[in-house]
Protein backbone atom coordinates (compact mmCIF):
# COMPACT_ATOMS: atom_id res chain seq x y z
CA UNK A 1 0.00 0.00 0.00
CA UNK A 2 1.23 3.48 -0.85
CA UNK A 3 2.07 5.84 2.01
CA UNK A 4 0.67 9.34 1.61
CA UNK A 5 0.85 12.66 3.38
CA UNK A 6 -1.70 15.49 3.29
CA UNK A 7 -0.67 19.10 3.93
CA UNK A 8 -3.40 21.75 3.89
CA UNK A 9 -4.04 24.69 6.21
CA UNK A 10 -7.82 24.04 6.13
CA UNK A 11 -8.98 21.23 8.44
CA UNK A 12 -12.15 20.56 6.37
CA UNK A 13 -10.05 19.98 3.23
CA UNK A 14 -7.73 17.66 5.14
CA UNK A 15 -10.68 15.64 6.48
CA UNK A 16 -12.31 15.33 3.05
CA UNK A 17 -9.10 14.28 1.33
CA UNK A 18 -8.22 11.79 4.06
CA UNK A 19 -11.66 10.18 3.81
CA UNK A 20 -11.48 9.86 0.01
CA UNK A 21 -7.96 8.40 0.12
CA UNK A 22 -8.76 5.97 2.95
CA UNK A 23 -11.84 4.71 1.10
CA UNK A 24 -9.77 4.04 -2.04
CA UNK A 25 -8.05 1.05 -0.44
CA UNK A 26 -4.84 1.98 -2.32
CA UNK A 27 -3.44 4.61 0.01
CA UNK A 28 -2.42 4.63 3.65
CA UNK A 29 -2.56 8.19 4.96
CA UNK A 30 0.40 8.22 7.33
CA UNK A 31 0.16 11.87 8.27
CA UNK A 32 -2.03 14.96 7.95
CA UNK A 33 -0.64 18.40 8.65
CA UNK A 34 -1.99 21.93 8.85
CA UNK A 35 1.57 23.24 9.28
CA UNK A 36 4.01 22.72 6.34
CA UNK A 37 7.06 22.90 8.64
CA UNK A 38 5.74 19.98 10.74
CA UNK A 39 5.09 18.02 7.53
CA UNK A 40 8.67 18.64 6.36
CA UNK A 41 10.07 17.45 9.72
CA UNK A 42 7.90 14.32 9.47
CA UNK A 43 9.13 13.46 5.95
CA UNK A 44 12.76 13.76 7.09
CA UNK A 45 12.33 10.59 9.16
CA UNK A 46 9.27 8.87 7.60
CA UNK A 47 9.44 7.69 3.99
CA UNK A 48 6.35 8.47 1.91
CA UNK A 49 5.35 7.75 -1.68
CA UNK A 50 2.88 10.57 -2.34
CA UNK A 51 2.36 14.10 -0.99
CA UNK A 52 -0.99 15.85 -1.44
CA UNK A 53 -0.20 19.54 -1.00
CA UNK A 54 -2.38 22.61 -0.85
CA UNK A 55 -0.68 25.35 -2.87
CA UNK A 56 -1.95 28.44 -1.06
CA UNK A 57 -0.64 28.23 2.51
CA UNK A 58 0.91 30.90 4.75
CA UNK A 59 4.68 30.92 5.37
CA UNK A 60 5.61 27.96 3.14
CA UNK A 61 3.37 27.46 0.11
CA UNK A 62 2.85 24.11 -1.60
CA UNK A 63 5.32 24.88 -4.40
CA UNK A 64 8.14 25.56 -1.94
CA UNK A 65 7.18 22.55 0.21
CA UNK A 66 7.19 20.33 -2.88
CA UNK A 67 10.73 21.48 -3.64
CA UNK A 68 11.83 20.73 -0.05
CA UNK A 69 10.28 17.24 -0.20
CA UNK A 70 11.97 16.44 -3.52
CA UNK A 71 15.32 17.53 -2.04
CA UNK A 72 14.78 14.89 0.66
CA UNK A 73 13.56 12.17 -1.72
CA UNK A 74 13.21 12.74 -5.46
CA UNK A 75 10.95 9.69 -5.84
CA UNK A 76 8.03 11.33 -3.96
CA UNK A 77 5.05 11.94 -6.23
CA UNK A 78 3.51 15.36 -5.63
CA UNK A 79 -0.18 16.10 -6.20
CA UNK A 80 -1.25 19.71 -5.74
CA UNK A 81 -4.72 20.40 -4.33
CA UNK A 82 -6.01 23.95 -4.65
CA UNK A 83 -9.00 26.20 -5.10
CA UNK A 84 -7.12 28.22 -7.74
CA UNK A 85 -6.54 27.00 -11.29
CA UNK A 86 -4.04 29.79 -12.07
CA UNK A 87 -1.23 27.72 -10.48
CA UNK A 88 -1.57 24.79 -12.92
CA UNK A 89 1.30 25.64 -15.28
CA UNK A 90 3.67 26.39 -12.40
CA UNK A 91 2.63 23.13 -10.72
CA UNK A 92 3.57 21.02 -13.72
CA UNK A 93 6.84 22.92 -14.14
CA UNK A 94 7.76 21.60 -10.69
CA UNK A 95 7.11 18.07 -12.04
CA UNK A 96 3.86 17.57 -10.16
CA UNK A 97 2.12 14.30 -10.98
CA UNK A 98 -1.34 15.89 -10.87
CA UNK A 99 -3.31 19.00 -9.97
CA UNK A 100 -6.68 18.69 -8.22
CA UNK A 101 -9.26 21.42 -7.83
CA UNK A 102 -11.17 21.79 -4.55
CA UNK A 103 -13.53 20.39 -3.56
CA UNK A 104 -11.89 17.11 -4.60
CA UNK A 105 -14.33 14.44 -5.80
CA UNK A 106 -13.92 10.68 -5.43
CA UNK A 107 -14.26 10.33 -9.21
CA UNK A 108 -11.42 12.77 -9.92
CA UNK A 109 -9.24 11.22 -7.20
CA UNK A 110 -9.66 7.80 -8.84
CA UNK A 111 -7.94 9.16 -11.98
CA UNK A 112 -5.08 10.55 -9.89
CA UNK A 113 -4.62 7.26 -8.03
CA UNK A 114 -4.57 5.38 -11.35
CA UNK A 115 -1.73 7.66 -12.51
CA UNK A 116 0.22 7.10 -9.30
CA UNK A 117 -0.20 3.31 -9.37
CA UNK A 118 0.70 3.00 -13.08
CA UNK A 119 3.79 5.12 -12.54
CA UNK A 120 4.88 3.16 -9.46
CA UNK A 121 4.39 -0.17 -11.23
CA UNK A 122 6.30 1.15 -14.23
CA UNK A 123 9.25 2.12 -12.04
CA UNK A 124 9.24 -1.24 -10.25
CA UNK A 125 9.17 -3.29 -13.45
CA UNK A 126 11.56 -1.19 -15.52
CA UNK A 127 13.26 -3.66 -17.87
CA UNK A 128 17.03 -3.72 -18.06
CA UNK A 129 17.67 -2.27 -21.49
CA UNK A 130 20.49 -0.18 -22.84
CA UNK A 131 20.79 3.27 -21.31
CA UNK A 132 20.13 4.84 -24.71
CA UNK A 133 16.59 3.52 -24.37
CA UNK A 134 16.31 4.64 -20.75
CA UNK A 135 17.84 8.08 -20.25
CA UNK A 136 17.57 11.17 -22.41
CA UNK A 137 20.76 12.98 -23.41
CA UNK A 138 20.10 15.69 -20.79
CA UNK A 139 19.41 13.12 -18.04
CA UNK A 140 22.70 11.40 -18.89
CA UNK A 141 24.53 14.75 -18.65
CA UNK A 142 22.96 15.38 -15.23
CA UNK A 143 23.96 11.88 -14.10
CA UNK A 144 27.57 12.45 -15.23
CA UNK A 145 27.71 15.69 -13.22
CA UNK A 146 26.25 13.91 -10.17
CA UNK A 147 28.99 11.29 -10.60
CA UNK A 148 31.53 14.14 -10.45
CA UNK A 149 30.06 15.07 -7.07
CA UNK A 150 28.28 18.25 -8.13
CA UNK A 151 25.22 19.54 -6.26
CA UNK A 152 21.99 20.62 -7.99
CA UNK A 153 23.03 24.29 -7.65
CA UNK A 154 26.42 23.55 -9.25
CA UNK A 155 24.75 21.72 -12.17
CA UNK A 156 22.43 24.69 -12.99
CA UNK A 157 25.00 27.01 -14.68
CA UNK A 158 26.83 24.16 -16.43
CA UNK A 159 23.71 23.02 -18.30
CA UNK A 160 22.11 26.48 -18.39
CA UNK A 161 18.87 25.22 -16.81
CA UNK A 162 16.91 26.07 -13.65
CA UNK A 163 17.15 24.28 -10.31
CA UNK A 164 13.61 22.95 -10.85
CA UNK A 165 14.65 21.49 -14.22
CA UNK A 166 17.65 19.78 -12.61
CA UNK A 167 15.31 18.25 -9.99
CA UNK A 168 12.93 17.19 -12.75
CA UNK A 169 15.73 15.38 -14.63
CA UNK A 170 16.99 13.74 -11.41
CA UNK A 171 13.48 12.57 -10.51
CA UNK A 172 13.08 11.09 -14.01
CA UNK A 173 16.41 9.32 -13.99
CA UNK A 174 15.73 7.92 -10.48
CA UNK A 175 12.39 6.60 -11.74
CA UNK A 176 13.91 5.14 -14.91
CA UNK A 177 16.75 3.49 -13.00
CA UNK A 178 14.40 2.25 -10.24
CA UNK A 179 16.32 4.03 -7.45
CA UNK A 180 15.62 6.80 -4.95
CA UNK A 181 18.97 8.39 -4.15
CA UNK A 182 22.23 9.51 -5.76
CA UNK A 183 24.34 6.63 -4.48
CA UNK A 184 21.96 3.99 -5.84
CA UNK A 185 21.65 5.92 -9.12
CA UNK A 186 25.42 5.81 -9.59
CA UNK A 187 25.56 2.10 -8.64
CA UNK A 188 22.79 1.32 -11.14
CA UNK A 189 24.45 3.46 -13.81
CA UNK A 190 27.66 1.46 -13.30
CA UNK A 191 25.72 -1.83 -13.59
CA UNK A 192 24.14 -0.64 -16.85
CA UNK A 193 27.46 0.85 -18.05
CA UNK A 194 25.70 4.19 -18.64
CA UNK A 195 28.69 6.28 -17.64
CA UNK A 196 30.95 3.80 -19.44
Amino acid sequence: MLRALIVDDEQLSVNRLKRILSESGEIEVCGTFLDPVEAYEFVKTNPIHVAFLDIDMPEINGMKLSSLFLDLDASIDVVFVTAYDNFAVQAFETSALDYLMKPVTTQRMTKTLDKIIKRRRGAATQPSVSHNDILTEQETKVLRLIAEGLSNKEIVPLLNITTETVKFHIKNLYRKLGVNNRVRALQRATELRILG
